[in-house]
């Protein structure tokens, strides 16, 4: 990776950027410190079209197809299609819109607040207080008691009160009273929580008033639909382009920052990025050959300061990035651990399913989604790519333990029953020990290539020769306790087979041990460690004390013998209720058989999958890179033309 700088005349900026965009090989150093300037008005284009498109999907039975445009036709797009008059457009039917409804709102409240009170005979209007009479209408919940009217039997001809309706809860009365009891009235209605109806506005009877509201609402309606009609042709029609014009807009948003990235004077800027070493030279020609005023010249990085990390991997190990991306790009000077997941992983993932069947299905997704999905972002078909892979290895260690859909196949007399078991070579269910026993041989396998990985990287990396020759010898070491440790584990399992190779193993774990610690001591010395530091390797984590830590590791491995035994199990199930439901159903029980077994086996397919991905990313990150590999690198994103919400074609 190589630090560049880049010196152009500033008359020329849009359109280096432009180049550099479409090119796609550089990633600029960014300037969070620096305010936007250049594209503070097309940000606040791109929130208007955003809020625009939110607005409009609201009224759209299903998603919109992309439109398909060449770059050149996108381009021409914002000079043949008014954005802002669109924009203008669709705000004031929002705008409109809302209006009605609040309106709508306002009506049915209205309409509930006055039916109760529909066979009030009196105008609204005439329902007022006068100088010697109080007026109330309202609601008095249920049970209510006038107890001034018990104590003085005078005050019975001050006061009346008259139901017009009722419900659970209470009644809806009209209440006179005259105004000399009106601090009584007032106290025994507030005891008793009176909602008193106010009538604002409504100056009619009730009845004229709600047909009035009615009438109204039925109107509101009418062009509510209309509007919602307009609305919903609109969106059919605007939102392919509105997106089209998003992407373009974000895409020429991204080129405008550039320019607050840059150092400038007045004549000139200046920007600074990485950018392979194998683009370097191409990049150079061709941006000398199209500007006359640019320099571009490789750089010292600052102190301290560390590439971007680009991964560059086959086509069939590119695919296990995925893995390396999920726990962390390497850190400087770190060896890219891809390749040595991809040989792993699979095997992994086809062993915690054991059913060629399901493997075949995860095989038909990804080569499906890859050859028909129009999958074309680089890290969607690395995925597909990842999957499709995975279900390959799946399919042959699937064939390998006789696993086709959970089916018996032994007991079918069949010329493709006698095919498939013909390449059978272990059942899991009935050889679970040595299934174990060759979990534990695959997890010695990877953590020794592991602890060889380790050795490589601290040669590598150390600064004198006593420390390189101690990571190389105590790799070696290292790499004696884990066959020895290995051995000891399957000896428990199958001992008939390991049992004549414990000695060896005994001598493997006890001259291992020693070797990591003399190693660790005498060559950590010599090597400038201190004393303390040499015996603290010898003796801590990274030595005698983490051989411990070893046998758990390897153990851990049994998570595959877990997931490769239920897989096949629970697939068993499916076409054992399948079958008990045909018996059980005579006739139709086939059709419900049939859709048990297919949507059964489908979903146990997705859901075993998930396991079969989960734990062996988890014997990866904890028992594998925890020997050898350190994350910590920044992945490397070249500034690019980037362009969604419309399909670019040549």
């Amino acid at each position: 990776m190589i630090k560049l700088g880049i010196v152009a005349h500033r008359s020329d900026f849009e359109d280096l950027s432009s180049r550099l965009a479409e090119l796609g090989v550089v990633q600029l150093s960014t300037a969070p410190e620096k305010p936007k300037e250049a594209g503070r008005d097309l940000e606040e284009l791109l929130g208007e079209i955003d809020r625009t498109i939110s607005f409009l999907a609201r009224f759209q039975d299903k998603e919109s197809a992309k439109l398909k445009l060449t770059y050149e036709q996108l381009a021409q797009l914002p000079r043949e299609f008014d954005v802002e008059e669109t924009i203008e457009k669709v705000g004031m039917n929002k705008k409109n819109l809302e209006k009605l409804e609040a309106k709508k709102n306002t009506l049915k409240q209205t309409i509930a607040n006055l039916e109760p009170y529909s066979t009030v005979p009196y105008s609204l209007a005439e329902l007022t207080s006068t100088a010697w009479v109080g007026t109330k209408i309202g609601f008095l919940p249920k049970d209510y008691k006038i107890e001034f009217l018990e104590d003085n039997i005078d005050k019975a001809d001050l006061f009346h009160l008259r139901t017009y309706n009722t419900d659970p809860n209470g009644e809806y009365v009209l209440i006179l009273y005259h105004r000399s009891i009106e601090d009584e009235v007032g106290k025994l209605l507030a005891d008793w929580d009176f909602a008193e109806f106010r009538p604002g506005k409504l100056k009619d009877s009730p009845e004229v008033e709600l047909s009035k509201a009615r009438a109204e609402l039925t109107k509101i309606h009418q062009e509510i639909r209309e509007i919602n009609n307009i609305i919903k042709s609109d969106a059919k029609e605007l939102i392919p382009r509105l997106n089209a014009l998003r992407g373009y807009f974000a895409a020429e948003l991204a080129e405008k920052n550039l320019y607050d990235l840059a150092d400038k004077t007045e004549q000139t800027f200046y920007l600074t990025g990485w950018v392979k070493q194998s683009d370097f030279a191409h990049l150079r020609e061709s941006l000398s050959r199209e500007f006359e005023a640019v320099l571009i010249q490789a750089i010292n990085p600052d102190e301290g300061e560390a590439p971007p990390v680009a991964l560059k991997n086959p086509p069939v190990v590119e695919a296990f990035e995925v893995i390396t991306d999920l726990y962390g790009r390497p850190r400087l000077g770190m060896v890219d651990p891809t390749p040595f997941i991809a040989p792993f992983f699979p095997i992994f993932f086809g062993l915690c399913l054991t059913d060629a069947g399901y493997g075949l299905l995860i095989s038909l997704l990804g080569a499906g989604l890859l050859l028909f999905g129009n999958m074309k972002k680089p890290g969607t078909r690395k995925f597909l790519r990842f999957i499709l892979y995975s279900g390959i290895a799946t399919v042959i260690l699937g064939a390998l333990a006789g696993g086709w859909f959970g089916m018996d196949l032994s007991a079918s007399d069949s010329a493709i029953a006698k095919a498939l078991l013909s390449v059978k070579l272990f059942d899991p269910l009935s050889n679970a020990i040595q299934f174990f026993a060759a979990c534990i041989f695959f997890g010695v396998i990877q953590v020794a290539v592991g602890f060889g990985i380790s050795g490589y990287i601290g040669f590598k990396e150390s600064p004198n020769t006593a420390l390189r020759l101690k990571a190389l010898l105590s790799s070696i070491a290292w790499i004696a306790v884990t066959i020895g440790a290995g051995t000891f584990v399957a000896n428990y399992l199958i001992p008939e087979t390991i049992g004549p190779f414990v000695g060896i193993a005994t001598n493997l774990i006890k001259y291992g041990a020693l070797g990591i610690l003399a190693f660790s001591i005498v060559l950590g010395i010599a090597g400038k460690r201190g004393l303390g530091g040499a015996i603290g390797d010898g003796l801590g984590f990274d030595g005698l004390y983490g051989i411990v830590g070893l046998f758990g590791d390897l153990l851990s491995y049994a998570r595959i013998l877990a997931l490769g035994l239920s897989t096949g199990v629970i697939a068993g199930v499916i076409n054992i209720i399948a079958k008990q439901i045909t018996e059980m159903i005579p006739g139709v029980g086939f059709v419900f058989a049939a859709l048990l077994v297919i949507v059964g086996h489908i979903a146990y397919t997705g859901i075993s999958a998930l396991g079969a991905f989960v734990h062996p990313a988890r014997l990866h990150f904890v028992e594998y890179f925890t020997k050898f590999y350190e994350a910590g690198g920044e992945p490397f994103e070249p500034f690019k033309r980037k362009i969604d919400g419309v399909e670019i074609v040549e």
